[in-house]
């Protein structure tokens, strides 16, 4: 069983709450099962506290997110940036976009809402100087306590929820850039450190890079309707490991930071008595990167969105963003002329092919069976390389995805 406990809690939280109280009680469980999540431990954390000038108990229900029990995670994971990354992003980043917000009479129900509320982060107990270590935490906010929940990575959104968090995604990803354009020299001081570039590709073993890579291919040979593409996916693989490795200045005009992973499982929404998704918050924030902010709607729609789902309302999910997006830059009154659905278009038509491996080789962990991985303490490079990992699920998206790209002539 892992040792979870948050030592220090108290100091780690007195920003949110004040120095006057105390910790009468905490607990914790794990709150994610193996092969559900792997870039670090998640808990959830109860923590009953007293206000001294109060003679009542109130309990937090909070989640603290940790650093991966597995040494071969936390260098496949880059930990000594990518926790850095989060912890700016919480403690400096998405304050900062707020506070720029509010400077320009954003009105309050357009204020950025989309990540959970952050009591407070650390790398380490030295005042954040160093490395990351043991005592590495960021507390959040406990949103399953709240309602809020992750899809059915087997399942996929359905079109209302797509709608919703499509409206998010741009909202995202607009606010920075209209930072970087009135406020450059604050963007790239309080919120670029958030985006900075992380290594966890150059840190992964060679067999299990390989494991991913070729599962696109091997994947690909065991749908017989997809014979008549094996070439041409075994290219488009080609072009976007290129542009993974190499990497590639993003076009100015949508270059933003964008949160890199963004799929069904680093999203939580919120639904009303009717089922209805009515909120959403954007959560795993630390491989967020500097690049066109259409990877991340790419990224999404094609590894979480059902398919059918998908086919029929692409076009409408596609100009939502954009008409979105160019709502929140005319609250900064910027000129958003170059910010048409047309130059949105031909954006995506630019990235989608790109983004094809990407979306392609992280099938492999969204559809890995469940059950399939059953420690977080002994992960082995072999749990990331056996092929009874994947089923016919997996076959199934990535002929969807194929599918879906040969429609859109991508492939």
């Amino acid at each position: 069983m892992l040792e979870m406990e948050v030592k220090n809690l108290k100091e780690l939280i007195t920003s949110s709450i004040g120095e006057d109280f105390q910790i009468i009680a905490q607990s914790q469980k794990l709150l994610t099962a193996p092969g559900d999540h792997y870039g670090s431990i998640m808990q959830a954390l109860d923590v009953t506290i007293k206000l001294s000038s109060q003679d009542k108990e109130e309990l937090l229900r909070l989640v603290a997110k940790l650093i991966p029990a597995s040494d071969l995670l936390r260098a496949m994971f880059d930990i000594q940036v990518t926790f850095k990354k989060e912890v700016s992003a919480y403690l400096d980043a998405i304050p900062a976009l707020i506070d720029f917000q509010r400077e320009y009479n954003v009105p309050e129900n357009r204020i950025l809402d989309i990540f959970p509320k952050c009591y407070g982060a650390r790398i380490n107990l030295n005042n954040n100087n160093g490395d990351v270590d043991e005592d590495a935490a960021i507390i959040l906010e406990n949103l399953k306590c709240q309602g809020y929940e992750t899809g059915d990575r087997f399942v996929g959104f359905d079109y209302a929820h797509a709608e919703l968090i499509v409206k998010d995604l741009a909202k995202f990803h607009a606010i920075p850039i209209a930072m970087q354009k009135l406020k450059p020299e604050e963007f790239k001081r309080k919120v670029l450190p958030c985006s900075v570039k992380n290594d966890c590709f150059d840190n992964v073993p060679e067999e299990v890079a390989s494991a991913f890579h070729n599962s696109i291919m091997n994947g690909a040979k065991q749908v017989p309707e997809l014979e008549p593409f094996l070439d041409r996916i075994e290219k488009l693989v080609e072009i976007g490991l290129e542009d993974m490795v190499k990497g590639s200045e993003p076009n100015n005009l949508f270059a933003t930071v964008v949160h890199s992973d963004y799929w069904l499982s680093n999203t939580m929404v919120l639904k009303d008595d009717t089922e209805k998704p009515i909120k959403n918050k954007i959560v795993d924030l630390q491989i967020m990167q500097y690049s066109s902010c259409v990877r991340d709607l790419i990224f999404f729609l094609f590894t979480s969105v059902i398919n059918e789902d998908l086919d029929e309302n692409y076009d409408k999910l596609v100009d939502l963003y954009c008409d979105t997006f160019v709502e929140y830059l005319s609250d900064f009154k910027l000129d958003t002329k170059e910010y048409s659905r047309e130059s949105f278009r031909k954006e995506i038509e630019v990235i989608g092919p790109k983004e094809f491996y990407h979306v392609g080789f992280m099938l492999k962990p969204i559809l890995t069976e469940k059950g399939k991985v059953a420690s977080f303490e002994n992960f082995h490079t072999r749990d990331w390389c056996r092929e009874d990992l994947l089923g016919e699920a997996h076959k199934r998206k990535l002929k969807q995805l194929i599918f879906s790209y040969q429609k859109r002539n991508w492939i």
